[in-house]
């Protein structure tokens, strides 16, 4: 691991909502909401599904707009059918938590570095490393937050 970070000013929790592992409404399984490449930018969302490989519960989101559904970014839930992220745990009062494997593995980098380099984007006031809290980012929580996500990836290694 890394002992300094300069990335993490200019990524956006955003950017980790595409393939969210979430626990299955119908046999609370290891589900997956595939976006097939939807971004948030997009007026609506096309072929967003949750798919489970457990017992095969499948769900097309019919249709996201303002009128009818909306996003959730920043919860310990999937932006699209709101259903409970796979990857989460508590430690203490708090509840960690991750999209998917990509995200988990960004919060490792940056809980991880001793040193987080802003490199002139100290005004990215909406990217991940100025919004996450301050008990998971502090120093003294290091070492129990990285175990925590180490235990999170080896539980999801199979």
């Amino acid at each position: 691991m890394e002992d300094r970070t300069k990335h993490t000013y200019r990524t956006h929790l955003y950017d980790f909502i595409k393939d969210v592992l979430v626990v299955c409404p119908n046999c609370e399984g290891r589900a997956l909401v595939n976006t097939n490449g939807y971004t948030i930018f997009q007026p609506e969302a096309v072929n967003v599904r949750v798919v489970c490989g457990h017992c095969g519960y499948n769900k097309i989101l019919e249709r996201l707009s303002t009128r009818s559904k909306y996003l959730v970014i920043g919860a310990p839930v999937d932006p699209y059918f709101h259903l409970p992220l796979w990857l989460k745990m508590e430690l203490g009062d708090h509840l960690l938590w991750a999209y998917n494997l990509e995200h988990l593995d960004f919060l490792e980098q940056h809980v991880g570095a001793k040193l987080r380099e802003r490199n002139g984007f100290k005004h990215q006031v909406k990217s991940i490393g100025a919004k996450l809290p301050r008990w998971m980012t502090a120093a003294k929580r290091r070492e129990e937050v990285l175990r925590a996500i180490e235990k999170m990836k080896k539980a999801n290694n199979h």
